[in-house]
């Protein structure tokens, strides 16, 4: 995959394809001209929210995907469903960034976003192996404590069901050493990424939404009518577009793809861990993230392999790094894993979209022409519950200005954008270095 184009439909060493339930099943090129309501592009979590919440109004919706659906992030990420903004920011932050009543608005979307992914999940009766026993933010150093411990505290001060937990408490329901205390929410959990992007596709599908794959789209143009949407030769005409390509965005569109970094990450997965070690290592089912900026996190898929990874130091034998990076971070949390344990299965790599903020914003690219994205790690909270806003407000449920994040009419280039999206595929040993030296 190359930053122009990223593009990778095979799954190639995805864990997720290994305990897939639900049926991938193959949808057209799209050929010649259709015409819709909303066309949407890209087959990701925000994208199919998008078009169903659009099409269960009675909108007529067409997808437009340029690889196969959930091939890019929706498919590729960890699978944790978060109720907390990315890494330590706290409730406060974004109100300073988005103002106090989008600010308000976001953090109850994010405290209880995870809970609603989980509800729809239900609804639409999408099997990937949905858990919800909670997640937890343990913290790592002196300064990671402070940081958490104001994360906890605000979101107790706004009325949250968020517990704090000792050292102790934090090794008994972790397994993993070295954790000075931490917070959980009890409404977070796991996914099968993949598994929920086929789902979903099926409950889009169901709704009347059309999808086409291998449809990539090079280019638009804004009529009286609305607007047409060129893949080639072929094209869809409709009111209003809506752009979920996020990280995968090619050059076809640089407003989109310079409004956030592609950061390049890779996961790998062990061999299914015994059933003895499943009852000391995350023996609830609980997940976790740290604030270790080269990579703290833990779950168990279903079959118990236990996921980690961070970002790819595309130097060398990335490969060989990541997965001795890998190896050697499960070994430092959980040192009752020994080398056979952590043989390893699968490895695979993605593109995350992080904004500056780290948070998600919507770009108006015309007068009826979106794009939302950014969502910075937390795309299997938030890009779906955004995805559902952009559909309610494309069917004329809501305003724009309801939708709590930052709205910019002209272009919102990340600055020095060409040098951050280089520095980011070199910058890991240097996040290696700050975390050993207790720097986050």
């Amino acid at each position: 995959m190359s930053m122009a184009s990223p593009i990778d439909p095979t799954m190639q060493g995805v864990v997720w394809t290994k305990t897939l339930q639900e049926t991938v099943r193959d949808y057209p090129r799209l050929s010649g001209e259709e015409t819709a309501d909303l066309v949407v592009i890209g087959a990701g979590y925000s994208g199919l929210n998008t078009a169903i919440h659009a099409a269960r109004t009675g909108l007529r919706v067409v997808v437009l995907e340029a690889g196969r659906v959930g091939n890019g992030a929706a498919g590729r990420n960890g699978g944790y469903n978060v109720p907390q903004f990315p890494g330590g920011i706290t409730p406060s932050v974004v109100e300073a960034s988005v103002g106090r009543r989008k600010g308000l608005a976001l953090a109850d979307l994010v405290l209880h976003g995870a809970d609603a992914v989980f509800r729809q999940i239900e609804a639409f009766q999408i099997k990937c192996s949905a858990v919800q026993n909670g997640w937890m933010q343990p913290a790592h150093s002196d300064a990671s404590m402070q940081r958490v411990r104001k994360v906890h505290d605000e979101w107790k001060a706004l009325g949250a069901k968020v517990t704090w937990h000792s050292a102790a408490d934090v090794a008994d329901l972790l397994g993993a050493r070295g954790y000075l205390g931490g917070w959980s929410n009890a409404e977070g959990g796991t996914v099968n990424p993949y598994s929920l992007s086929v789902g979903l596709a099926r409950a889009a599908e169901q709704s009347g939404v059309r999808i086409f794959e291998n449809s990539a789209v090079d280019g638009f143009e804004e009529t009286a009518q609305g607007v047409v949407v060129r893949c080639g030769a072929s094209r869809v005409s409709a009111r209003s577009a809506v752009f979920a390509t996020n990280a995968y965005t090619g050059d076809f569109l640089p407003a989109v793809q310079k409004s956030v970094v592609p950061v390049y990450l890779y996961h790998v997965a062990t061999k299914p861990l015994s059933e003895a070690l499943r009852q000391k290592i995350l023996k609830t089912q609980l997940c976790f993230t740290d604030l270790r900026k080269s990579g703290g996190f833990g779950r168990l898929d279903s079959e118990g392999r236990l996921i980690s990874g961070g970002a790819v130091f595309d130097f060398g034998n990335k490969v060989a790094y990541g997965e001795n990076h890998a190896r050697g971070r499960m070994k430092m949390l959980f040192p009752q894993l020994t080398d056979d344990d952590i043989q390893l299965e699968s490895y695979w790599e993605g593109y995350c979209a992080v904004t500056d903020s780290y948070l998600p914003h919507i770009l108006r690219l015309g007068r009826n022409v979106f794009s939302v994205g950014g969502f910075s790690t937390r795309g299997v909270n938030l890009a779906q519950n955004l995805g559902r806003l952009m559909g309610e407000f494309i069917a004329g449920k809501r305003e724009l200005d309801d939708v709590p994040v930052n709205v910019y009419d002209q272009r919102n280039d990340v600055a020095l954008w060409p040098v951050k999206t280089r520095a980011a595929r070199y910058v890991f040993p240097y996040y290696r270095l700050k975390d050993r030296l207790g720097m986050t």
